[in-house]
């Protein structure tokens, strides 16, 4: 067996214990690096490596619409239960770009982003150009919405003046005239004889939308505190909207959703603002997720409580409008005081799409519908380190009140129902090109430290133990050499302890009376053999 020296052996061990050492200590320094890369990467500012992604997102943004046919409008006039079929997707590419970028010195910037549209036919079944769809008329239920509470003669005249004009609450237009605007006839006479009241005769979903921003967002950059990173501090020069019945309800919380505060592993729940729904959300953790390309990401989900009816969630009492008189089922939020075209609020609710999560009465109130976890619901997947959004899938519906509302034939009959109009998958998600390079930049030097820590582990665990047993080795070797004499062990039998016997019997007494001691006699001369005497000694005596 190999038998190493005390100093070599000693060498060995401190070599062990640095490589445990540097094992235990590698992951922490490597992470504090790690971090302090992180925070000069994802800091907003004009200098850093992430500024042209964060003010023009190069990766690929789809919004995709499902537009619903109302298979019978007629029938519905007539008190029966709307059905629906589905056609889509119509998906347009979308390109988002902030401008008017300013750096505040309270570690805030504030910009606008302007998105725009551009149709994908490719990945789109059927032609927005020559695909017609029956469905409601957002104008004359707008009109319809607003006489409510007028006089009964002039809810009188306003029908007749709409039966006049040949406006139905029904309509049928293009996909691409239902999304991005049409000129309608009724509006542009109203327009003429009211100026003052009707500012525009073009009616569209998406007309505020295309080509322009959706207002002025004051964002944390994260250079003050890392934590705020992506934050909003206002929205249009406020921290809250006026939407709402409650401050808790009009509160402006978490991100625009592009991008988080880094290190967020743990966390449970990620708020986020939405302008197209015109209140903030919750997304909430839900499971670990990958992408393709491998990296880890924590996924969130929107909350059932969100939408959740008063009972099953008492601060939803704020987004009931516009009293509490008027709260709706669960899955449903009313959207008509931030959607108004001149003086008239659109009678808009959204919810998830299919009514997934809503009330069973607003599910079976209307046919064709199929609501599925895994296609309506919305996700946002975040890497933890960067807190980077890297995938999303932002769904929602779009749907229309109908109801009876008395001097107006056009709804004398129709049942009260909310009647989906379409419903949007806005999805994001990360190319191999920049997943690569966050791979590179990010996950490689974590993993090579992540097998480095292991190995210096194990390596310098097997040094130590190696020098433990050999050291215990050398000092048993070294006791069985020191411990016993060289020959064989004499038997206890053959050993007498009675006192040597002298001659005629006598015994030798053990102990010697002190004065009759005598000498013991000298030994006796042995015959040595005669040294010669040196040469010189020699020559001299024969002189």
């Amino acid at each position: 067996m190999v038998s190493l020296s005390r100093r070599s052996l000693c060498v060995v061990f401190g070599v062990g214990v640095v490589l445990l050492a540097g094992g235990g200590i590698m992951i922490p320094v490597v992470n504090m690096l790690v971090k302090d890369k992180i925070k000069q990467t994802v800091i907003i500012s004009n200098t850093s490596e992430l500024y042209d992604v964060w003010s023009e997102p190069p990766l690929p943004i789809y919004m995709q619409f499902y537009m619903f046919n109302l298979s019978n409008p007629a029938e519905v006039k007539q008190g029966k239960k709307p059905f629906l079929v589905q056609r889509g997707p119509y998906t347009y590419r979308e390109h988002r770009k902030k401008y008017d970028i300013t750096f505040n010195e309270n570690g805030t910037v504030t910009y606008r982003q302007k998105r725009t549209f551009f149709f994908e036919r490719e990945m789109s079944v059927g032609d927005v150009e020559t695909d017609l769809i029956v469905t409601a008329n957002p104008p004359v239920l707008a009109v319809i919405e607003a006489m409510q509470h007028a006089p009964p003669a002039l809810r009188t005249l306003v029908s007749i003046a709409l039966r006049t004009q040949q406006e139905d609450i029904f309509m049928t237009h293009t996909v691409n005239e239902t999304l991005f605007g049409y000129t309608d006839p009724a509006l542009k006479i109203l327009q003429s004889q009211f100026p003052d009241w009707f500012y525009t005769d073009y009616v569209g979903y998406f007309i505020n939308k295309n080509d322009t921003d959706d207002g002025l967002y004051t964002v944390f950059t994260g250079k003050n505190d890392i934590s705020n990173l992506g934050q909003i501090d206002m929205y249009n020069g406020s921290r809250y909207v006026s939407y709402w019945t409650t401050p808790w309800a009009n509160m402006i919380n978490g991100s625009d959703g592009t991008i988080s505060p880094p290190f967020e592993h743990d966390t449970k729940q990620a708020p986020m603002f939405s302008s197209d729904v015109c209140r903030s959300v919750f997304g909430v953790y839900s499971e670990d997720v990958k992408t393709t390309q491998g990296i880890p990401l924590r996924r969130f989900l929107g909350s059932p409580l969100e939408l959740a009816n008063v009972t099953e969630n008492p601060d939803n009492i704020g987004f009931c409008t516009p009293d509490e008189t008027k709260c709706l089922p669960s899955g449903l939020l009313n959207i008509s005081n931030c959607q108004i075209v001149d003086y008239f609020k659109i009678p808009v609710v959204v919810s998830f799409p299919h009514f997934y999560l809503a009330d069973p009465t607003v599910q079976d109130s209307v046919g064709g519908l199929h609501p599925v976890a895994e296609e309506h619901q919305t996700a946002v997947d975040l890497e933890p380190w960067t807190g980077l959004v890297l995938r999303a899938f932002k769904r929602l519906q779009i749907n229309m009140y109908l109801t009876n509302v008395q001097g107006f034939s056009q709804t004398a009959n129709v049942p009260t129902v909310f009647l989906p109009i379409f419903w949007m998958n806005e999805s994001a998600v990360v190319d191999d090109k920049h997943a690569t390079m966050l791979q590179r930049q990010l996950f490689v030097p974590l993993e090579v430290t992540a097998v480095l820590e292991k190995v210096f582990m194990i390596v310098g665990g097997v040094l130590v133990v190696f020098v433990f047993g050999m050291s215990c080795r050398q000092r048993y070797t070294r006791f069985k050499q020191t411990a016993l004499p060289p020959g064989p062990i004499p038997s206890t039998s053959s050993i007498s302890f009675a006192p040597p016997r002298m001659r005629n019997g006598e015994r030798m007494p053990l102990l010697r009376e002190r004065g009759n001691e005598q000498p013991p006699p000298p030994p006796p001369a042995r015959n040595l053999p005669t040294v010669p005497p040196p040469t010189s000694a020699r020559n001299q005596s024969e002189a």
